[in-house]
């Protein structure tokens, strides 16, 4: 279930308030703990060897020790929930913009297929695209010949290799390419499309394109135009 805009401060405010209640509770349980062990302690030594003041400087520097490496560590994990909350209020405004993000699903309404594009580590003498349906099944293969290193669209118009015109539904783009010597080039491939929404659901924020596309805000490559990653 995506967030909202709204719901994303209360979250992070909640989750603040949690963490300062459950600190507060673990720091007065761990200093009765101490307690209850030093008067433990104190009652059951051995009246002819008796615990030396030293020993009791120690534990209490110990038992300080102990405190302040748990309240560094529930500061650190507030600091890190508060920035996680302002990255999400900031990835939202992604809403209803054009993006570019890392994939290769593609859909096609039966009129017009969303844009896809790789990019090329290197100039390659031969590219080939293939369009597979949901099934895994390829439906056209397109030859782009050779192209030069960088970003390259796959012209797909939605067609067969028949020349029917194919299903409306999602699909997948995959793309190979050679150099001169028959050597493979490397390939990253991406698609183009409008932001329906952004979901926290997973613990990181998720792009869902109108078209149906998922990917990690971490793999967005551009934000209303076509760039290299």
């Amino acid at each position: 279930m995506s967030l909202t805009i709204g719901q994303t401060p209360s979250v992070a405010t909640t989750s603040t308030s949690s963490a300062g209640t459950a600190s507060s509770s673990t720091s007065l349980a761990t200093e009765q703990t101490f307690l209850k062990l030093l008067v433990a302690q104190l009652a059951n030594q051995d009246p002819l060897q008796p615990t030396q003041g030293t020993d009791f400087v120690t534990q209490l520097a110990q038992f300080a020790q102990v405190e302040q490496s748990e309240n560094q560590t529930t500061q650190l994990q507030t600091m890190s929930s508060q920035l996680s909350g302002l990255s999400n209020n900031q990835s939202t405004v992604l809403v209803g913009q054009t993006v570019t993000i890392q994939g290769n699903t593609v859909t096609y309404d039966g009129n017009v297929a969303t844009p896809s594009n790789v990019t090329l580590a290197s100039a390659a003498s031969s590219v080939t695209a293939t369009i597979s349906d949901s099934n895994g099944i390829v439906v056209r293969t397109i030859q782009l010949g050779a192209k030069p290193g960088g970003v390259v669209t796959v012209p797909w118009d939605g067609h067969e290799d028949s020349g029917a015109n194919a299903p409306a539904g999602t699909y997948t783009v995959n793309v190979s390419a050679t150099d001169s010597s028959g050597n493979a080039v490397g390939v990253t491939q991406s698609v183009t499309g409008v932001v329906q929404n952004i979901s926290f659901a997973q613990g990181y924020a998720e792009i869902t394109l109108t078209s149906g596309a998922q990917a990690p805000i971490s793999q967005l490559v551009g934000v209303g135009t076509t760039t290299a990653p």
